[in-house]
């Protein structure tokens, strides 16, 4: 079959010849640009290094020494800082001395943080990551590790077993909020010594009630500088196996214990436990529930050591904790958890457990406030009492303290649904020894009535000073507080309550 050919046109034949000429043209030039973008690119590059050396030389620590540069971000890190931000990372995107100089100083990288629930795979490999170029950069440095929300499956063996290697240089160990299960095997994990360790904090959080951690033995190769521990919701048949670690142990907080008839040896685990810390001075306790045994009536706890003792726990339990220590050198009780009823307490003088006692504190003062002859008699010696209200709460002021001192009643409120009214003792001899009132209510205005009250209180006892909010005394005014100034000293309120555990 014959194909009939098109006829040739040359100026066709011409325009595309013209066309591939233009095609490779424009190619060539394409490739011009891109080499020119290249040298653009370095060029600016270059530019830009002369520029940030240039830059750098006109900064106010440019003249800065490495050493000094290293001691201003190492004074940024610590941890009364107000930078939010991790401060290492955050001078080490700064520029490339900066850098140098930041992941050359081991101080930056101490505070080792580990947040581990509600967070995607990517996000976990992220700061499982961080956390070991933290270890690495840290060098040989004290370190101070914090684990939050720690859960079984959130750690390898490997990471475990990283932490274990380097428990020998941490000094404060913070595994709070933990899976009971996961706080129980980081634990068991932590088996080296800790020649450097001086507090630890371990929490865990429990769905069901009344379900505690029960410890494994702590820190079996021995941690001989340990000065503070927190623990928080531990069985305390299970205390025991702490002595070994905490013995030398000054300072000691325990919450969300239960101690009450429904565990068996309860009591005596929690006696024999407490009074084999004989180093501890301070010591905080707060109780989910606390209920003795009639056998352990004649059984008090006796800690010779301890100065400083706070005390919290639900309504009606309070009082039979209290009742429970005697603590000789105790210069210091804080008590939380009443219910207003305390008028039906026994109202034992408590000065033969606590015969050195000076200051009580009662905190957290709500809707129903204390009824203050209970404390009066109970605690007939002191020489300074503190009342700290919740901030919305009112009535527990200084007029609501004074009253009863100087006329013998109280401006009490009786709680609600309750029956009988409390026997006042008008001929009571309410704290003859105080010298210092605190309180952090701002109901009472300042002003000649209050004045006046201070004035008869002053007649049976060496009353010298008030601590008042600022809001109450700025209230007042430059008269009434030079009048007040006359009678006693008048300084801002504070609470007055040492603070051993790191924050």
């Amino acid at each position: 079959m014959h194909l009939n050919m098109p006829p040739f046109n040359e100026d066709r034949h011409r325009r595309a010849l013209l066309l591939s000429k233009r095609l490779n043209d424009i190619a060539t030039e394409r490739r011009n640009l891109v080499l020119q973008l290249e040298d653009l690119n370095q060029q600016a590059k270059t530019a830009q290094r002369e520029f940030n050396m240039l830059h750098n030389m006109d900064a106010l620590t440019s003249n800065l020494p490495d050493e000094a540069l290293a001691m201003i971000f190492e004074a940024g890190a610590l941890p009364e800082s107000s930078h939010l931000r991790h401060f290492g990372i955050a001078v080490s995107h700064v520029s490339s001395r900066w850098r140098r100089v930041a992941l050359a100083t081991a101080r930056l990288w101490t505070r080792i943080v580990w947040r581990a629930q509600a967070l995607w795979p990517p996000q976990k490999k992220k700061l499982r990551a961080r956390a070991i170029a933290f270890l690495e950069r840290s060098r040989l440095a004290p370190l101070d590790i914090n684990i939050f929300q720690f859960q079984l499956i959130d750690f390898t063996p490997d990471f475990l077993q990283l932490l274990n290697d380097h428990i020998g240089r941490c000094r404060n160990l913070c595994i709070e909020d933990a899976q009971q299960e996961g706080l129980v095997k980081a634990i068991e994990s932590l088996s080296n010594a800790a020649p450097l360790l001086s507090s630890i904090d371990f929490s865990s959080e429990s769905i069901e009630p009344d379900i505690y951690v029960e410890l494994p033995l702590l820190f079996p190769s021995g941690a001989p500088l340990l000065k503070s521990a927190q623990l928080h919701g531990i069985g305390v048949t299970s205390m025991h196996f702490t002595l070994p670690a905490l013995r030398l142990i000054t300072s000691l907080q325990l919450t969300g214990l239960l101690v009450d008839s429904s565990i068996e040896g309860g009591y005596h685990a929690f006696r024999n436990a407490l009074m084999a810390l004989q180093s501890l001075h301070h010591l905080e306790l707060e109780l989910d529930r606390y209920e003795d045994d009639d056998d352990t009536e004649d059984l008090p706890i006796v800690l010779p050591t301890i100065q400083y003792l706070r005390l919290d726990a639900p309504p009606g339990h309070l009082d039979m904790l209290t009742c429970c220590f005697t603590a000789e050198n105790l210069l210091v009780l804080s008590l939380e958890g009443w219910d207003g009823q305390e008028y039906d307490l026994d109202m034992e003088d408590q000065s033969i457990h606590f015969p050195s006692l000076e200051h009580l504190i009662l905190t957290e003062i709500n809707i129903n406030r204390p009824f203050l002859d209970a404390y009066a008699e109970r605690f007939p010696d002191i020489t300074q009492l503190t009342c700290q209200v919740q901030p919305d709460a009112r009535g527990c002021d200084i007029d609501y303290i004074l009253t009863p001192i100087c006329f013998g009643t109280q401006k009490y409120d009786h709680p609600e649904g309750v029956d009988g009214i409390p026997d006042f003792d008008e001929d009571l001899d309410r704290w003859p020894n105080l010298e210092v009132i605190a309180v952090s209510a701002t109901d009472t205005p300042l002003g000649t009535m209050l004045n006046n009250m201070i004035s008869i209180a002053k007649l049976g006892r060496p009353l010298r000073k008030l601590m008042l909010p600022d809001a109450l005394c700025a209230q007042a005014g430059a008269d009434a507080m030079a009048q007040l100034r006359e009678l006693v000293q008048v300084e801002d309120y504070s609470f007055d309550w040492p603070m051993p555990f790191p924050e």
